[in-house]
């Protein structure tokens, strides 16, 4: 064999062993059915890390592609519903429908979002924005996406890169790409009597800041994260934390939504 043939199959096998680029690790992933929390509802508290603007969300996993997260105060007569289905040969999300939900009244839509090929389209913006990078999650979201992706991961105490896609709270709203952000694994503790991993979190998409993230070891399901910026008006920065979870049926988690609006 010449040594340009030679040095030339050295880099193909060196380049086929290198890491995916920057946004671009889908090979990170192996989908397991098994991992999808189908039937069950997880109860979050969401603040400050100061404690202050306390608000509910509960995150219901319909099927096992339909994801619906319920943003709610209690006591209130309002509350914010997204409906978000995955698409999980990308471990991201293929369309939001963003709800409001008020007592006694029927629900009013209030944006789309959806991906059409490597197109995000969004019903309040002119025009679409063009994805990049993969997978995707949103912060506003309160990385729900990212959450129920992790179970996934072939190697749970590696490094994961992903990018931060996002609602921009601009007049007019608006979508776009924030930036390259990392997961990477620190260590094995116990936090709220589990047994968790430690992550952080951050990057570009963070405003080059870094967070923290935890998982249930056993499950890979997020029981707490705290994150240095905010992700939405209300919050400069965000703390959110596990405070219950249940097997739900359907017909039982219409009836949660319905009663957190305080409704019959």
């Amino acid at each position: 064999m010449n040594r340009t043939r030679f040095f030339a199959m050295l880099f193909a096998v060196v380049a086929s062993c290198a890491g995916p680029p920057a946004g671009a690790q889908l090979s990170a992933y192996r989908f397991k059915a098994g991992n999808v929390p189908v039937g069950k509802a997880f109860h979050y508290e969401k603040s400050n890390l100061d404690g202050g603007n306390l608000a509910r969300i509960s995150v219901y996993m319909a099927t096992a592609d339909r994801v619906e997260a319920l943003k709610w105060d209690e006591g209130g007569s309002q509350a914010t519903l997204v409906q978000a289905e995955l698409e999980w040969s990308k471990f991201s999300v293929r369309r939001f429908d963003a709800w409001k939900l008020t007592r006694d009244t029927a629900p009013e839509r209030r944006a789309t979002l959806e991906v059409i090929g490597d197109e995000l389209h969004m019903s309040l913006m002119p025009q679409p924005v063009t994805l990049t990078h993969w997978p995707w999650h949103s912060y506003d979201f309160d990385f729900t996406s990212l959450n129920l992706s992790l179970p996934h991961l072939r190697d749970p105490r590696g490094a994961l890169v992903f990018w931060r896609t996002d609602f921009v709270y601009s007049d007019p709203p608006a979508v776009a790409e924030l930036g390259e952000m990392r997961l990477r694994f620190v260590r094995v503790e116990h936090r709220a009597g589990k047994r968790v991993r430690r992550y952080s979190i951050g990057g570009a998409g963070l405003a080059d800041t870094q967070g923290t993230w935890w998982t249930d070891s056993r499950t890979g399901l997020l029981v707490e994260y705290e994150i240095p910026v905010g992700d939405e008006p209300g919050y400069d920065n965000v703390h959110l934390r596990l405070t219950g979870e249940q097997r739900m049926p359907l017909e039982q988690w219409e009836a949660f939504k319905r009663a957190a609006v305080g409704a019959q």
